[in-house]
């Protein structure tokens, strides 16, 4: 026989994760939520990796005799000491200009002539080897499973560009999971500007005081989610810690266990 629904599902939405406000700090930040706003990049896929694997392959591409250097082309791209990204995210450049300034960047810090036509050359052969460097972290399929399980809604929340979400997805067989995905293209801004966040919580159909974001920047997915009144959940998969006092996990399947828990039964118990 199957365990009885603990939700409230007079809507389809659970009404309370659990009695009471003590617990856990993760716990206290799960009580009551009834929507997860998820981080894409290095919180559901290894974009570090996949960028560092396809910026190797496309930068031997733009310098063939260079090969002591092709790998570190690729991790000072992906590092992006000059902040191209950030000021993607806040809409002061679009996307093709911040690659072509990363790469700019790049050049000039480790003494590499910039050929004409380095910038498309460098895409043409990121993109194909970027798709097939999909990594989807282990514990994501639990998350979302049980989130799926006990009535939860889950939206992706990501400062990418729709083009480039979308082929982390089509890679990975995800991209009919989500029906809320909210990039930078959305609004034309990403994290941390308040509008985001509240225009996700808008689509995915909840109130911004039970709705938690999960991911694994400080600043965009935890700071940022809480002075636009959200709840916030930082992923620390690197065990760095903050001084900050905010619930923290190291793993996705801590959350995963809490819901569960809370909820009275395991995932795949039916």
């Amino acid at each position: 026989m199957s365990p009885p629904d603990l939700r409230d599902v007079s809507d389809g939405i659970p009404r309370r994760l659990a009695a009471g406000t003590g617990g856990t700090a993760l716990e206290r930040e799960l009580d009551g939520v009834q929507a997860i706003l998820l981080d894409v990049d290095d919180t559901i896929v290894d974009t570090e990796g996949a960028m560092v694997e396809a910026g190797t392959v496309a930068a031997a591409a733009v310098w063939p005799g260079r090969d002591d250097e092709h790998r570190a082309v690729a991790q000072r791209y992906y590092d992006d000491p000059a902040q191209w990204f950030r000021r993607y995210a806040a809409g002061d450049v679009g996307f093709d200009a911040m690659r072509a300034g990363r790469l700019g960047e790049v050049a000039r810090a480790l003494g590499l002539d910039l050929p004409d036509g380095a910038h498309e050359r460098y895409e043409e052969a990121y993109a194909p080897a970027f798709r097939s460097a999909q990594r989807l972290f282990p514990d994501v399929p639990g998350l979302l499973a049980a989130a799926e399980q006990v009535g939860l809604p889950v939206a992706l929340l990501t400062n990418s560009a729709h083009a480039p979400t979308r082929v982390k997805l089509e890679a990975l067989g995800l991209v009919d999971r989500f029906d809320v995905v909210v990039t930078t293209d959305t609004l034309g801004f990403g994290k941390p500007d308040a509008r985001v966040y509240l225009e996700a919580c808008r689509l995915v159909g909840a109130d911004p005081g039970v709705v938690v974001c999960l991911g694994d920047s400080l600043e965009w997915d935890v700071l940022g989610a809480r002075t636009a009144g959200l709840r916030a959940v930082w992923l620390d998969r690197a065990g760095a810690g903050t001084a900050q006092p905010v619930a923290s996990v190291r793993g996705l399947d801590e959350v995963t266990t809490v819901l569960t828990s809370r909820f009275g039964r395991a995932v795949g118990d039916r």
